[in-house]
């Protein structure tokens, strides 16, 4: 604008797109203004380009009419010089010959006008075309400084908003320091309560030990209560047993040697076969879910709803040693004799329940001696180890097996599995375990393939459609398991055949599990299987052919487990009563 022609004007126009981003720098604002500057000034740079050109055009064009008309007053004052000089001529021409020179001179003359007024025409034209150009030029001017004006509207509206966008910009700043503020304070508040935490969990280590302590003082006093009692009641029934002891005596050795006629003897080819109730005992108020013999056969222990475990005379029916084994503080679900005495000497016992411990008694006193916990779930099963007396393993709901050190008291392997567990039992040696899960399959664990006892993938063997509730392996070939089932079959399977083969399933028409975690038993010779059933029913089969070979009846209610010892076969339901079967 007011620009010498052929000079170029670059203006600088901000930019005018879109809200800018909430915490650019002023540099990064600026840089965008500038890049959009350059965009709409590039987009009138040929107008800019055409109009120089046109200008100087039209200079040109100006130069040059400014020289034709300098020409055509040549021509003028040439015409009236001709014209003077024709006057001349013409009056030369009548006074003589010399006036045809002169009418030549004058043709010339005039042909050189009319040349002149030609040339000057076309100047004329070229005048108008260029005027026209010109108009043409100051209106695409017109047009550009219109455009350029509203550029400039936007620029300075980009600029404003520019202003508003660096106090948007401080505003988000400060924000931002407020945050990181808070921030830090959260952290601080954060460091904090971790401390706290950390306190808190000291303070929890400390409380549980202070209760363990208190716990093992309070089972040391039961100890000592029940030592107590058991003093008073031995007491109370020496006399009575004195006076019955001349009676006892005759019947025991009457039973004593029938029952020995009646047992397997290798000699003479004979053996034991239970047929009738020999003995009906209250066993646990409430059920009875698992029932042991000692490895002698002379001592039944039945562990039940009740919470304890009660020791009876196989011969008599009656309550033996320490009687009843107390300090459960839930059902129990399970429990095993020891196969041999312990480190600490005599028979021991082991028990498993609804309180998700393991505790190991002393079979003489009916001390505890060991509550064994770190199980999260109730616990269904726990065998000692018959190779190491020391050793015991136990199965629970936490989808655990651990396996313990009873001389300390303390879990030396935990295996992680992929189902409940509800049985377990030793397998072919000290380190073989074989376990029963819900999902029906029995698998094969082995201790020693990882460092710390901790086992890798077991062999599995799907032995049923429905959760196992019991294993036991066979006393005659340990190579091979009999497992039970709620799907109301019982199954042998042999591990030496492609890792784990069903060779004999054994069921019934009239058969029904009797309980979740229904127990069968096998006979010392392994010859018969026993499994009770949920009519009442015992139910013998033929392990040779599986074959049933009879059912028993004594019970009201359903038999949840059955042990086959020495001295005979025995089992309870789920009222509490245990009968011993006689030949």
């Amino acid at each position: 604008l007011g620009n010498p022609v052929g000079q170029r004007r670059v203006f600088v126009v901000a930019s005018s797109s879109g809200n800018m981003v909430a915490g650019e720098t002023s540099a990064g604002i600026l840089a965008k203004l500038q890049n959009r500057n350059r965009v709409e000034v590039d987009a009138f740079r040929t107008v800019f380009d055409a109009h120089a050109v046109a200008q100087r055009q039209a200079r040109t064009l100006q130069e040059r009419v400014t020289a034709l008309q300098r020409q055509c007053a040549e021509l003028g004052e040439g015409k009236k010089t001709a014209e003077a000089n024709f006057k001349t001529a013409s009056e030369a021409a009548a006074r003589g010959a010399a006036a045809q020179d002169q009418s030549t001179r004058i043709t010339e003359l005039q042909v050189e006008l009319a040349a002149s007024y030609k040339q000057h025409a076309e100047s004329s034209q070229q005048v108008i075309a260029a005027k026209d150009a010109l108009a043409k030029c100051e209106e695409d001017l017109k047009i550009a400084r219109e455009l350029l004006k509203a550029v400039e509207g936007e620029r300075d509206d980009a600029v404003a908003r520019g202003v508003n966008l660096d106090g948007e910009l401080e505003v988000s700043i400060a924000t931002a320091q407020v945050a990181a503020d808070e921030a830090e304070a959260r952290l601080a508040g954060r460091d904090a309560a971790l401390s706290k935490a950390e306190t808190l969990e000291a303070e929890n280590a400390n409380l549980l030990d202070r209760l363990l302590h208190m716990k093992k003082q309070e089972a040391e006093k039961m100890n000592e209560i029940n030592d107590l009692y058991e003093d008073l009641n031995r007491q109370k029934k020496e006399g009575a047993l004195r006076a019955m002891a001349s009676d006892l005596s005759e019947a025991s050795a009457a039973s004593m040697a029938s029952l020995a006629g009646s047992q397997f003897d290798a000699a003479r080819g004979g053996r034991y076969f239970p047929t009738r109730k020999r003995i009906a005992i209250r066993a646990n108020s409430g059920g009875t879910h698992r029932i042991a013999l000692t490895p002698g056969g002379d001592v039944l222990a039945t562990a039940g709803d009740d919470k304890v475990i009660s020791l009876w005379d196989v011969d008599t029916g009656l309550a033996t040693g320490p009687a009843r084994l107390t300090g459960a503080t839930g059902a129990l679900l399970d429990c095993d004799f020891s196969t041999g005495p312990s480190d600490a000497g005599g028979l021991t016992i082991l028990g498993a329940g609804t309180d998700k411990a393991v505790r190991l008694w002393d079979a003489a006193s009916g001390r505890v001696r060991h509550t064994m916990t770190g199980h999260a779930d109730k616990v269904c099963a726990a065998r000692f180890n018959p190779w190491e007396p020391n050793r015991a393993v136990s199965g629970a709901h936490d989808r655990t097996i651990k396996a313990w050190d009873l001389h300390k008291g303390f879990c030396v392997a935990s295996i992680m599995c992929a189902s409940n567990v509800n049985a377990v039992a030793f397998g072919e040696g000290p380190n073989s375990i074989i376990s029963g899960h819900f999902d029906g399959a029995c698998r094969v664990w082995d201790l020693r393939q990882k460092p710390g006892g901790h086992s890798a993938d077991p062999v599995e063997v799907k032995t049923h459609a429905q959760h196992v509730t019991s294993v036991l392996v066979m006393p005659n070939n340990k190579s091979r398991f009999m497992c039970a089932s709620r799907d109301n079959t019982l199954k042998l399977v042999d591990l030496r055949r492609g890792g784990g083969e069903c060779v004999q399933t054994f069921k019934a028409t009239a058969y029904r599990s009797g309980s979740q975690w229904a127990n069968p038993c096998v006979s010392p010779c392994g010859s018969f299987v026993v499994a009770g059933g949920a009519d009442g029913g015992v139910f013998v089969w033929s392990v040779h052919d599986g074959s049933l070979t009879t059912t028993l009846r004594a019970h009201n209610a359903a038999v949840a487990t059955c042990a086959w010892g020495q001295r005979g076969l025995a089992t309870a339901d789920k009222n509490g009563i245990a009968v011993l079967w006689g030949a």
